[in-house]
């Protein structure tokens, strides 16, 4: 099963597509981690595992 992720609202996220993380910092989104982590990309390039909780996404299994 995939993992999905989806803004607060429902709307849902793809690999490519800009989130803000922690409020104000814009990122990339590179992929689901797990239901409770996200990778992101930031501008200068650099990837991270993120909690769902500081991007405002949910992620589930599809």
């Amino acid at each position: 099963m995939a993992l999905t992720v989806y803004r607060l609202d429902g709307t849902p996220v793809d690999a490519g597509e800009e989130l803000t993380v922690d409020h104000n910092y814009p990122v990339t989104l590179v992929a689901a981690a797990s239901r409770d982590h996200i990778r992101i990309r930031w501008g200068w390039g650099a990837e991270e595992d993120v909690a769902v909780t500081r991007a405002a996404v949910t992620v589930d299994r599809v």
